[in-house]
């Protein structure tokens, strides 16, 4: 299992860490990152959005629709 934490100072830092070891976890893997570091990509702009324009033209959907298909969603909460 993965868990990601985020943490914007030292203090955080040392807090979290102090929590492991209070609960004797000891397989924590810290990955520094810098804003600065992420590099920007340029998107590919020769890619034609045209051929997406329509896709449900023939099926015209809502969004309760969507919801359903995708969560299995029971509509009746009691």
């Amino acid at each position: 299992m993965k868990v990601t934490i985020e943490i914007d100072s030292k203090s955080e830092m040392e807090k979290l860490s102090a929590f492991f070891k209070a609960f004797k976890i000891n397989k924590v893997k810290v990955i520094s990152t810098d804003e600065n570091d992420i590099p920007i990509v340029k998107g590919n702009k020769k890619i034609d959005p045209t051929d997406l324009f329509g896709i449900w033209a023939n099926k015209p959907r809502s969004l309760e629709n969507i919801r359903k298909d995708a969560w299995q969603r029971k509509t009746d909460i009691g």
